[in-house]
This record gives C-alpha cells, sequence and structure tokens, in this order.
C-alpha cells in the first residue's frame, strides 16, 4: 500500500515554485502551449509516445492528467515558464510501486527551453517532493538508448545507471534498448547534505 505522505500529496498535487519555473497540476489553458511542443518530432524522438497529431489529440492527453489528478494517480506537473508564462513540459511521475515504496520518474520539455538547466531544476524539484516530502525509498528513470542528454541530466542530479534491457520495449515499431537509472532516499540525503 502506497505510504500516507505520497497518497497525500498525490490527491492534492500542490505547486512547486523553483527559481525560474512554477509546477502546477495541467489544465486545458495549456492546450495550445502543449500542442506546439508536443506535435514536433523531435520532442518524442527518445520517448514512448509520437508526435501529436492535432490540438484534439492533445486535449485528450490533458483530459487524461486531470482524470489522473482526480483519482490521486501518479500525477505529472505542467511546468510554467516564469519569465515568458509559456507552459514548457512535464514532469513527474510514470509509474508508482506501492509495495516496494519506489516511484519511476518521466519528464519532457519543449526543444525550445534544451539546454537551459530548466529541467534539472522542475526534477530536482520532483525529487525532493518524492523523497523528503512522500518517503520515497527509491527512485528511477528508464532511458531509451542513445538519449544523452537524458543520461547526463539523470546523472547531474545523482542517478546511478543500474542496468540495461536489451531491445526490452516495442516502442514505435521497434525494439528499444532501455537504460535504468537510481537513486536511493540515504544516496539522495547524502547529496543533498553536502
Amino acid at each position: 500500500m502506497m505510504n500516507s505522505n505520497a497518497k497525500k500529496i498525490f490527491s492534492s498535487l500542490p505547486s512547486i515554485e523553483t527559481p525560474r519555473l512554477v509546477l502546477k497540476k495541467i489544465s486545458m489553458d495549456n492546450l495550445y502551449d502543449m500542442n506546439r511542443y508536443a506535435s514536433l518530432d523531435k520532442t518524442s524522438e527518445y520517448l514512448v509516445w509520437t508526435p501529436h497529431f492535432n490540438l484534439l489529440e492533445t486535449r485528450g492527453v490533458i483530459e487524461f492528467h486531470m482524470n489522473q489528478y482526480k483519482r490521486g494517480l501518479a500525477p505529472d506537473w505542467g511546468l510554467n515558464h516564469k519569465m515568458d508564462g509559456r507552459f514548457i513540459g512535464t514532469c513527474g511521475f510514470t509509474s508508482v510501486d506501492e509495495y516496494n515504496n519506489a516511484a519511476e520518474l518521466g519528464y519532457v520539455l519543449s526543444p525550445e527551453y534544451w539546454g537551459k538547466g530548466l529541467m534539472k531544476e522542475a526534477l530536482s524539484a520532483v525529487m525532493k517532493v518524492a523523497f523528503i516530502d512522500m518517503d520515497f525509498h527509491r527512485l528511477f528513470v528508464r532511458i531509451m538508448e542513445g538519449n544523452i542528454s537524458s543520461v547526463k541530466l539523470a546523472e547531474s542530479v545523482g542517478f546511478i545507471y543500474e542496468g540495461t534491457g536489451r531491445e526490452c520495449q516495442l516502442i514505435k515499431g521497434k525494439y528499444a534498448t532501455v537504460h535504468t537509472y537510481s537513486i536511493l532516499k540515504p544516496e539522495y540525503e547524502r547529496r543533498i547534505c553536502l
């Protein structure tokens, strides 16, 4: 069973503020900004989903997130850029392993904002909530082979290479090799105390 701290946060999903971002629930107000980046091939090159075909598809994705919020299930935060007010991506929980008190994190960022350290800022904020407020023991990310930027990001916030699933997922009609990186709560606590 999921720990009570995690349940409480999943049921309300409070906003998080970082120096350049506000992380908050995704809403229909984000429709056009999400479609703008989610319809680009390069955005989803190393993700399991294909580019959004039209606004209707993006609307469906947002409705899915809104339903997840209502049900208190593993949600994503929307990333809102303070400077220009744009919705620029998502960061949050892909899945939760209640029995083992672990969670998989996932993230996507508009290519317009790549290379500025924004996802590191967002991921660090989500990790803090996951470990400190939600009391998870283990966080992990799965990264498709070739996604060098995502590997660098994961390592920069303390994730450690754990193993490789060779051609373990059928993604977009091809078998993809996926690398797993993880971080444990004691490792995270040592990092933030340095």
